[in-house]
């Protein structure tokens, strides 16, 4: 056999160092990679647990457009748009602070709605303005499904999957699956109202974890909140995956139908 000159290996190694550090060749590799990753994670999963409110449900049309319509009705005169920044400014706000806990659930959205509503209406206007809210908010007419979320759980217990759903709410929740019309979705339903601890607090994940009788490993959450549902649950050992817009995350999705490919 005849020896290569040392020029023409030089020369074919750098033409295969060429390649593997070309842009084609490192998109497919990071492919691969992402793959066989969800494919290593969806063969160990067997729990899958869904946030509520911001994933599973939305409000509908709006929280805005509910609350400042409600205000309206009371004399306060307020815009929809307003008063939904105004909200979720204030949630926010609040959720650092306090936790929708057992028997204190209707004193937290009391806070919220006050607040939310302050520059416009002293507490007795506010007062009546809070109980109608409360009450529209404790059925279904107001809440609608995320879009293929149905279709989508329905055909990942048909494939064999645990369903749980994971929500930092309270006991009206209940009540708005049940007039959605989707109970049958899911194997047990946590609030955190109920259990008397809320995302990311460790114990409402080991709470989960011993009621459903799964190792950390076994389980993936989907949420839409970063600290809450994503971090929180990474920090429980489970598997995380942050749902909806816009892309912050490498396991993100924005559509309950792209759970169907991780989950095979």
């Amino acid at each position: 056999m005849q020896n290569k000159s040392p020029a023409l290996v030089k020369r074919r190694n750098r033409i295969h160092l060429e390649k593997l550090a070309s842009p084609l060749f490192l998109r497919y590799k990071v492919k691969f990679y992402k793959i066989k990753v969800s494919f290593l994670m969806a063969s160990t999963i067997k729990l899958l647990t869904v946030d509520a409110a911001g994933t599973l449900i939305r409000p509908w049309p709006s929280v805005g457009a509910v609350y400042a319509q409600t205000a309206r009705e009371y004399g306060l005169q307020v815009d929809d748009q307003e008063i939904d920044s105004r909200f979720y400014e204030v949630l926010g706000r609040m959720q650092k602070d306090k936790s929708i806990t057992r028997g204190e659930e209707k004193e937290f959205w009391r806070a919220v709605v006050f607040e939310t509503f302050q520059p416009f209406g002293d507490p007795v206007q506010l007062e009546p303005i809070f109980e109608k809210l409360w009450n529209l908010f404790a059925t279904g007419d107001h809440w609608r499904l995320s879009e293929h979320s149905e279709s989508t759980l329905h055909t990942l217990r048909q494939r064999g999957y645990r369903i749980a759903l994971l929500s930092n709410n309270d006991s009206r929740l209940r009540q708005v699956i049940k007039d959605l019309d989707i109970e049958a979705l899911f194997d047990e339903i946590f609030i955190s109202a109920e259990i008397g601890f809320e995302k990311p607090d460790p114990e409402i994940f080991k709470f989960v974890e011993t009621k459903m009788g799964f190792q950390p490993k076994e389980i993936l959450h989907l949420g839409d909140s970063h600290s809450r549902d994503f971090e929180g649950s990474q920090a429980a050992g489970w598997s995380a995956l942050l749902f909806g817009k816009p892309k912050i995350e490498e396991e993100q999705i924005h559509c309950f139908s792209e759970l169907l490919d991780r989950l095979p």
